[in-house]
C-alpha cells in the first residue's frame, strides 16, 4: 500500500512538472502545421533581416576604421588599407 502512495506521488510530481512545462500548448502548436509554417517562415524573414542589418552595421564600421587607420598614414599598413578602402568603395 504504501507503495502505491510513493507511485501516486511521484505521479502527481509529474504531472505537476508537465503543467508547469507548458507541453499542452506545445503539442498544440506542433500539430497545428499552418501556425508552425507560418511562425517558422516569419521568424526566418526577421533572423534574415537581422543578419543583414547586423553585417551592414559592421561592414560600415570596419571601413571607418580602416579609413581611420590609412589616414593615420602609417607606412606600410596605410598604403595597403588606403587602397582596400577605395577598392571597397569604389564597389559599393
Amino acid at each position: 500500500m504504501e507503495e502505491l502512495q510513493g507511485l501516486a506521488r511521484r505521479l502527481e510530481k509529474i504531472a505537476e512538472r508537465m503543467e508547469m512545462l507548458h507541453i499542452d500548448a506545445y503539442l498544440r502548436y506542433v500539430h497545428n502545421w499552418r501556425r508552425r509554417f507560418l511562425m517558422d517562415f516569419l521568424s526566418g524573414i526577421v533572423r534574415g533581416i537581422g543578419f543583414s542589418v547586423g553585417f551592414s552595421i559592421l561592414g560600415a564600421l570596419l571601413i571607418y576604421i580602416l579609413r581611420n587607420i590609412a589616414l593615420a598614414n602609417l607606412p606600410l599598413i596605410g598604403r595597403f588599407l588606403a587602397e582596400l578602402v577605395r577598392i571597397v568603395e569604389n564597389n559599393l
